[in-house]
């Protein structure tokens, strides 16, 4: 009786302390403005389901903070992966109309051809002759040896077409990628999402 009673009384407690946690995250996610969102953000959206997301490796949770860390015993056969296509891919499917990949519908009417800063407000990429790049005259500059070509925004922008193409089981939505990009080049959010997106989010 008595080892049934204290299984009982383990069980009711880790119930309870279940409860109160999915009840601080839910009030903590209420209150978050755009600002924060981006704390939200690290938790990749997919893992509030059943699935477990691992890198194409599989050797780390698939989000920012996951990947500071080795999954081991979490990994798991119902696992499934993660990645996006490489910044040459989408170059080639906007500027050679592949039929077989295409640029996503981007918020707010924008283009390809919409100028860089006007969605990565932060960039500072600028053309000789003082005008403004557009997305994909940024994406295209590794393979034209643009002044940018080895600029940041080029894996920002392929993020960002990643999340709203919504492909390979992308973590992370459009607007979160634009919610770390807009923290800043000195922010450890900034290098850290980076560095995740570079690395692991272009692999296709």
């Amino acid at each position: 009786m008595s080892m049934d009673f204290k299984s009982s009384s383990h069980q009711t407690a880790a119930q309870t302390l279940n409860k109160q946690a999915l009840a601080r995250r839910h009030l903590l996610l209420r209150g978050m403005g755009k600002g924060a969102a981006v704390m939200g953000a690290v938790v990749p959206i997919q893992t509030f389901s059943a699935q477990t997301l691992l890198t194409f490796d599989g050797k780390y949770l698939c989000s920012v903070s996951g990947t500071q860390s080795a999954v081991n015993s979490t990994t798991t056969s119902s696992a499934l992966a993660c990645g996006g296509y490489s910044p040459s891919r989408w170059v080639e499917s906007e500027s050679k109309r592949s039929a077989t990949l295409k640029w996503p519908v981007l918020p707010n009417d924008w283009t390809a051809k919409t100028q860089c800063k006007k969605v990565f407000t932060r960039s500072v990429l600028m053309k000789e002759d003082g005008r403004w790049p557009s997305l994909l005259d940024v994406m295209e500059a590794e393979d034209k040896n643009a002044m940018f070509a080895n600029s940041d925004e080029i894996h920002w922008i392929c993020a960002w077409l990643n999340a709203l193409s919504g492909s390979f089981n992308y973590p992370y939505t459009g607007e979160q990628v634009l919610d770390f990009y807009n923290q800043g080049f000195a922010s450890k959010n900034y290098q850290d999402a980076l560095y995740f997106f570079k690395t692991y989010m272009e692999n296709n």
